[in-house]
């Protein structure tokens, strides 16, 4: 299908836009540097534009992976692109059309149809162009004279070029002088001999299948005119620079007529003219210690900009997360990791369409489930194979663990709370750096926390924003949420030695929900001291234990408040 070659080749082209980006920063930094340097660069964008495969480093430049748009960005029900640059993902992704129960194809589907034709049609328009030119141009060189090995004099054109591929021909006009003559054709020979006939060639074949990007035209004309000026600098260099002056006399000889040439991909000539002489004048012969530094510093950036960003390894085993989004129709779970660091992130795509198994751990054997078992806020592991660094990360998982609902404990880091606790509620900093570490229930936000410290009962209120038409969903004891509520409460009343009450206040700005949970409460839950889990890491490890058992039957239920 044509689709997925367009799709690639979008992928080809986006990051080698971010190349010509860097390519063009990069020349302005070697203005004052022999153009070979900048002719070399533009080589790499070249390699990104024709070749479909990169290598992966961790030097590389680049913000994003080699493939920031998907190849199943077809099948989803709402396509994002992967650019690694989020002013871009926003302004893409925010166009992209998604999919609807009430059509039949993803609307992305068909405009790629069309899209990818269009392209086709735009390869035939400049290829045709560039055969008829090619050939109107062999027309007019019928009447050449030879004038030795492959070098021809013709009276029918008004500037010198290479013609050929196998054997390039080098054609010269008339109207020059012996000295001019001989400038010119050291010139074509420099070419040739650097074979940039092919990469002339090259490019445009590049420039036919990029054709739709603005930025490989200007990579294109630019790479031109550094080629033209690092020949001009390799003649100076081997003649001397005596010879500037009547080297760029010779150019103005050339000024006129190119007209000739354009648009034909076998047949190349001078252009620029201003610019050549200006540069051929202002040249210098660079010493070692300026080359040195220049080629380790080209070195750096080519290596930076043909290699891509190594992906972050594979096999992390047991990553936990939460549950966001489910795509049923492309078989992706959006997912939040909940560990300190977490390699996911905190929006990550994640499929298993090549995974041999999902399990769910509290079965004595393993079972195959299907995505219709997993629902939004469930906790889950996972099994990395591959993992894009990139935002929002996408991941291949070998294995996806549904985790019973006791698991959840995991969502907390345990040394990091014993490490922030304090003897006071009063302690704003510990209080606040505690409740960071906590895990927020999924459909709302934390908000803020407020500390009653001038009397007893000495209480922590943790204050979460709910959109209202969640807010019924909310306003129950055995909701979900509440299990996390209490949860928390257990570790802050564990590791705030003089907190008597925490509570939680859920609000969508015109109402109220409260949880509240005490000691009394706590110690009944653990049967014993809750503060005495607070006394050593190892007994605050003890602690999650009680998270999920029968720590909910003396809760007080929550209250409404309008």
């Amino acid at each position: 299908m044509l689709e997925p070659v367009f799709l690639q080749l979008l992928n080809m082209s986006f990051t080698a836009s971010i190349v010509i980006g860097m390519v063009l920063a990069v020349r302005i930094i070697l203005q004052k540097v022999p153009k070979v340097f900048s002719y070399l660069l533009w080589s790499v964008v070249l390699f990104r534009l024709i070749c479909p495969y990169s290598f992966e480093s961790i030097y590389s430049l680049l913000p994003t992976n080699a493939n920031p748009i998907s190849k199943d960005i077809l099948y989803m029900q709402s396509p994002i692109t992967n650019t690694g640059i989020g002013v871009i993902n926003h302004s893409v992704n925010a166009i992209l059309p998604a999919a609807t129960p009430q059509t039949s194809a993803n609307p992305l589907q068909i405009l790629l149809v069309i899209f990818s034709h269009i392209w086709l049609l735009g390869i035939g328009a400049m290829l045709v162009y560039s055969l008829i030119a090619h050939f109107r141009l062999k027309k007019e060189l019928m009447n050449a004279t030879l004038y030795r090995d492959n070098i021809f004099i013709s009276s029918r054109i008004d500037t010198a070029f290479v013609m050929g591929i196998f054997h390039p021909k080098i054609y010269l006009p008339t109207n020059l002088n012996s000295t001019e003559r001989s400038y010119i054709l050291l010139h074509e020979q420099t070419h040739i001999r650097r074979l940039d006939h092919i990469f002339k060639l090259l490019s445009f074949l590049a420039l036919c299948i990029h054709w739709f990007n603005p930025f490989v035209w200007a990579a294109f004309f630019l790479s031109s005119k550094d080629m033209e000026m690092s020949c001009d600098e390799a003649v100076i260099k081997r003649l001397g620079d005596d010879v500037k002056k009547d080297y760029s006399a010779s150019l103005l000889t050339l000024a006129t007529g190119r007209r000739i040439v354009s648009g034909t991909p076998l047949a190349f000539g001078e252009g620029d003219t201003k610019g050549r002489i200006k540069n051929v004048l202002n040249y210098r012969k660079p010493g070692f210690w300026a080359v040195s530094v220049s080629v380790l510093a080209i070195t750096f950036v080519v290596i930076g900009l043909i290699t891509s960003p190594k992906d972050l390894p594979g096999g992390f085993a047991g990553v936990n997360a939460t549950i966001l989004k489910i795509d049923k129709i492309n078989q992706t779970i959006t997912v939040k990791g909940i560990d300190t660091n977490s390699p996911i992130g905190d929006n990550c795509i994640v499929s298993w369409r090549e995974a041999d198994l999902q399990t769910v751990n509290n079965k004595e054997e393993p079972i195959i489930l299907s995505i219709d078992d997993f629902s939004v806020g469930d906790h889950v592991s996972l099994f990395i194979g591959e993992i894009q660094e990139s935002y929002p990360t996408r991941a291949n998982a070998t294995t996806i663990q549904l985790e019973p609902k006791e698991t959840l404990v995991t969502a907390y880091p345990i040394k990091d709370l014993w490490n922030a606790r304090t003897k006071y509620v009063g302690d704003n900093s510990a209080v606040g750096k505690l409740i960071g570490l906590l895990p927020v229930p999924m459909g709302m936000q934390y908000d803020h926390f407020e500390l009653q410290t001038s009397s007893s009962p000495y209480k922590v209120t943790l204050v979460y924003s709910v959109p209202t038409e969640l807010f019924p969903d909310y306003s129950y004891e055995s909701s979900a949420a509440s299990d996390t509520f209490r949860a928390n409460a257990l570790f802050l009343l564990a590791l705030i030695e003089n907190a008597d009450e925490i509570q939680v206040t859920l609000t969508d700005g015109s109402q109220e929900i409260e949880f509240t949970n005490g000691r009394e409460w706590a110690d009944n839950a653990v049967e014993g001291e809750v503060a005495d889990y607070g006394q050593s890491l190892e007994k605050l490890q003890k602690l999650i234990h009680y998270i999920g058992s029968d720590i909910t039957d003396e809760a007080a239920p929550p209250t409404i408040q309008k």
